[in-house]
Order: C-alpha cells, then sequence, then structure tokens
C-alpha cells in the first residue's frame, strides 16, 4: 500500500503482511516493524468491529464463540510474525514498540530519521512531532497507558490465555504478562490447533480435529468440522444431528445454517422444522442464497412474517435474486399485500423474463389490482 508524496527522496510502503508474503531483502530499504503488548493490541483492534449488512452476522460475532475464534487467530498471527520478523531480525530495521511510541514518540522516531536524513534535527523533531499530534485535534496529551479492565471487551479468562499463549511463543518481543493463567488445558488452545496446522499437536494426539474437540468440545467451530467429517464419511444422520445441535447451542453461526441446507439436499431430507425461526435471519448475511431456502422453510410452515422478512432481506442485499424476488411476491400476495407484491413480481420478470411461473403470478397479481392487459403490457 504505497504512501507517497511528489518532491520527497523516500517511498512510504505500509503493511500488516496478513499472509507473510513482504520480502524480507528489499534493497535499500529500511524495515520498520512496528509491535505492541498482545492484550491491549486485542481490544484495541476488538473496538473497531462493527457490524455490516452484508458480512458474517454481528450477532455471531458479539458471542463469548466467535471471540474466542478470532482470539485464536491473533494468537497465530503473533506466533507467525514473531517468527519471521523476530527470530531474525534485519540489520536494516527498526523495532518500534507501540508503548515508546506513545510514551516517547521523539526517542522511537529519531533511528527512522537518522536513516533518512544522517542526522537528527531534535528541535525540528520535536516540531513536527507537536504539529501531528496537533493535527489530530489538539495538543498532545500526557501518555496515560490502556487499563484493559476498563474494555467493554475484556474477558479475563479469554484474555489471560491468549496472552500466555502469545508470550510463550514469542519471547522475543520480551513482554512480560500482564494477566495470571495459561493456555494448556484452556478451551482456546483447541481453537488455536484448528487454525494452526504449523502448531505441534499435545503429548499423546495424532488427529487434530480430536484434540481440539477434547480442549473445545462444544464450540461451534468444533462442531461444523466433525459435522462436515462425519458426511464426508457417509455418516449423514451423524452429520445432520451435530449441525442441529450446533445452532442449539449457537442460533447466530451461519456456516452451520449453509452445510445443514446443503446436506439436507444431498440427501433429500427437508429441512428441519428448527429452522424457520427468526434467528437464521440474522445469521445469514453473508449467505443469501440460503437464507432464501430457509424462508422457503419458513412459508412451508406457515410462519409467513418470518419468510417476508428473510426474502425482503436478502432483496437488499442481492437485488437481483430471483428467486426472493419471485417468492416474496408470492407470499405478499398470500397475505393480500398486492400492491407491495407486484414490485417484487416485476423485479423478478425483469431478471428472468420467461419465467412462466412469474409471468402468470404477475397476471394473478395484476388482476387483483384491477389492471388489465394493456396497463400489464
Amino acid at each position: 500500500m504505497p504512501c507517497t508524496r511528489t518532491g520527497y527522496p523516500v517511498t512510504y510502503q505500509k503493511s500488516h503482511d496478513w499472509e507473510f508474503a513482504l520480502p524480507r531483502d528489499v534493497k535499500e530499504a529500511l524495515y520498520v516493524i512496528q509491535y505492541r503488548r498482545p492484550v491491549p493490541e486485542a481490544l484495541s483492534d476488538r473496538d473497531l468491529m462493527r457490524d455490516s449488512i452484508s458480512g458474517p452476522s454481528y450477532n455471531y460475532r458479539l458471542t463469548r464463540d466467535h471471540y474466542a475464534w478470532w482470539l485464536a487467530k491473533k494468537a497465530s498471527y503473533f506466533r507467525k510474525f514473531h517468527e519471521k520478523w523476530f527470530e531474525r531480525r534485519l540489520p536494516n530495521s527498526v523495532y518500534l514498540n507501540y508503548d515508546t511510541l506513545t510514551r516517547q514518540p521523539q526517542e522511537a522516531i529519531a533511528p527512522i530519521v537518522r536513516w533518512v536524513d544522517g542526522a537528527v534535527d531534535e528541535q525540528k523533531l520535536a516540531g513536527a512531532v507537536a504539529e501531528a499530534s496537533k493535527s489530530r485535534g489538539g495538543p498532545r496529551e500526557a501518555y496515560k497507558p490502556r487499563v484493559v479492565e476498563e474494555s467493554a471487551h475484556f474477558d479475563r479468562d479469554l484474555l489471560s490465555a491468549f496472552e500466555d499463549y502469545v508470550l510463550r511463543h514469542c519471547p522475543k518481543l520480551e513482554f512480560t504478562a500482564e494477566l495470571p493463567g495459561s493456555y494448556e488445558g484452556h478451551f482456546l488452545h483447541g481453537l488455536i490447533l484448528l487454525q494452526d496446522p504449523d502448531v505441534p499437536l499435545p503429548a499423546g494426539e495424532h488427529d487434530r480435529l480430536d484434540a481440539a474437540a477434547r480442549l473445545a468440545p462444544k464450540h461451534p467451530e468444533v462442531l461444523l468440522r466433525q459435522a462436515r467429517r462425519a458426511l464426508d464419511q457417509g455418516a449423514t444422520d451423524a452429520g445432520l444431528s451435530l449441525l442441529e445441535e450446533t445452532l442449539e447451542c449457537s442460533p447466530y453461526f451461519g456456516q452451520a445454517y449453509r452445510l445443514l441446507i446443503d446436506a439436507c439436499k444431498s440427501a433429500g431430507k427437508a429441512l428441519p422444522a428448527s429452522l424457520s425461526s427468526s434467528h437464521a435471519i440474522f445469521a445469514l448475511a453473508e449467505y443469501p442464497g440460503a437464507l432464501v431456502d430457509i424462508a422457503k422453510s419458513m412459508l412451508d410452515e406457515e410462519r409467513l412474517v418470518n419468510a417476508v422478512a428473510a426474502l425482503t432481506f436478502v432483496t437488499v442485499i442481492q437485488p437481483d435474486n430471483f428467486r426472493a424476488n419471485h417468492l416474496l411476491a408470492k407470499t405478499l400476495g398470500n397475505l393480500g399485500r398486492w400492491s407491495e407484491a407486484r414490485q417484487y413480481a416485476e423485479k423478478a420478470v425483469d431478471i428472468k423474463p420467461g419465467n412462466e411461473a412469474n409471468l402468470k403470478l404477475l397476471a394473478n397479481i395484476r388482476s387483483h389490482l384491477g389492471l388489465g392487459r394493456e396497463a400489464a403490457a
């Protein structure tokens, strides 16, 4: 992500290196490697979480299950980051501790300026730091360490296990623990095992999923993978049962709905009646096709209001979904909402002009509205 200004001799490029693909051997480059204590970093990142109309379910992301899964992924990132950038430090680099940067910005930035200009004008640097702070909305405030316990996302049990894992696997960060606790035997360790195939299995374990299941037996990500394994092995009933158990424990877990729908279709089975609850509407924002399937199940169960809500949501996030528009028009017609039904039937015609079922539906709607063939044409 190049950040350049014309007329300056240096090009700045920022990268989180999520995939760890950034080369370490760029000639004549200075690597500025910023790092931070794991718990404040995680809490700061978690504060950025926002709802999205078409992303993963916010209801699920607010759960402790998702928080743990997210922390496990972050723990894996810390381990890989440490392995790449700390186990063999680059000579042409500045390692920038976030705490030092916030407490003593001039001291932290000086090595970077020295690399660019060969020397540091302390007065000029102090002015630049003050100006940068002012541009953010006022004079620079005195540094105040983050009090992690005051965060809305503070979970002592999860964060202590997370911190312990990071510090033990990243010794060259040279951080000391802020929270008491251990990752050993904690269910977070099981989630890390699932996400990071390079992490050795605990003593006596030979199967990664089985090891994770022993540590985190009821976590939805574990149950999902156990269900998928059962389905792949031909144990359809066992797989479906595991998926229903997953949704009982975690009703906003969209991946389980999606796999359950696909498995039922493959097995020629009807969707379970339990899927017609309103939870699915808030679980499947990123899987509109699956939500249409569940809306059809809602209609079969005569949960018409739920079906209208689900289908309306799909037409917002995926306006050209023919099935959603057609089913919504049909449902609204059955509810006597003919004017509303008309707009969705007409949209469905725009998407698939030759679909006979939808043309008949639109003709029926127009008839109820007292519109003749001329109006229809």
